[in-house]
């Protein structure tokens, strides 16, 4: 079985972080989650570089798989 993501414990979201990682779990992109928010694409690319540097986490698909072991998503 593959090891479960490791993210400081303490690693708590935005209410609109956690909105936005709900959305990469079902893998869709920026500018699909912008349109859906009704913000800019850049704003979804601040929020999804906010998460990567407080969870440690390097890429979207690390993102997604974290939110969902933790069942964020």
């Amino acid at each position: 079985m593959r090891q479960k993501i490791q993210v400081p414990f303490d690693v708590e979201l935005t209410p609109t972080e956690l909105r936005v990682v709900q959305f990469v779990a079902r893998g869709m992109a920026n500018r699909e989650i912008a349109d859906e928010l009704n913000v800019s694409q850049r704003t979804i690319e601040s929020h999804v570089s906010n998460m990567l540097g407080k969870t440690g986490l390097h890429n979207r698909t690390e993102l997604a798989r974290w939110a969902i072991e933790n069942n964020m998503a």
